[in-house]
């Protein structure tokens, strides 16, 4: 596996791993945040806290290109896009619940249009989620199917992977075993399923 990007958001990062993804090269995104003191500038420095990650060395010249077509020519998502998907605000984070706007009372996950078990003031949850945290607060509450489900063991072996130790070329080995090189054992399924999962 191989880093080659970071991002603040995770919406960016799915974005560009699907894209890499639609053009032949396995990718997918991990949460990583890192924050780092430099006693020159005594200030925190991040990468951002979502890593775009590849299966190969191989595939980074390809994965480079594609980032860059995506950047010069970015896609349109169509308006209402959001009623298309259900969120599961039940899924939500403790600490992305929001107050009532009216009386301050935590509100009910539950209850995603109101009212308020207090004051009976009606809600839009997904709404107040959004503009206090931003849309990424909501990307634990939708349905994700399980990442290599549509895939056949064919496709998935013939999918370009390095051997996450030693990153010896699995090309051509079964869905798992043992790498030749240095005898790590491997489940291309679990290792995909890894970097494919939502954070």
């Amino acid at each position: 596996m191989l880093r080659i990007a970071y991002y603040e958001s995770s919406v960016i990062a799915y974005l560009h791993a699907a894209h890499l993804r639609e053009h032949g090269v396995m990718a997918g995104v991990i949460d990583a945040s890192i924050s780092a003191i430099t006693p020159i500038y005594n200030a925190a420095i991040s990468r951002g806290q979502y890593e775009l990650i590849i299966s190969s060395k191989r595939a980074h010249d390809r994965a480079q290109e594609l980032l860059k077509e995506l950047e010069l020519n970015p896609p349109h998502i169509k308006e209402g896009w959001e009623d298309d998907v259900r969120p599961d605000l039940t899924l939500l984070k403790k600490e992305h619940i929001p107050e009532c706007p009216s009386c301050s009372t935590w509100l009910c996950a539950s209850r995603p249009y109101g009212p308020c078990i207090r004051c009976h003031t009606k809600y839009d949850m997904m709404q107040l989620v959004f503009d206090q945290f931003g849309p990424d607060a909501l990307a634990c509450c939708y349905e994700h199917a399980e990442p290599m489900a549509s895939y056949t063991d064919d496709e998935v072996c013939g999918i370009e992977l390095d051997c996450p130790t030693c990153s010896y070329p699995l090309d051509g080995l079964t869905i798992e075993g043992h790498c030749p090189e240095c005898g790590a054992w491997f489940n291309r399924r679990e290792l995909f399923g890894n970097i494919l999962k939502p954070i």
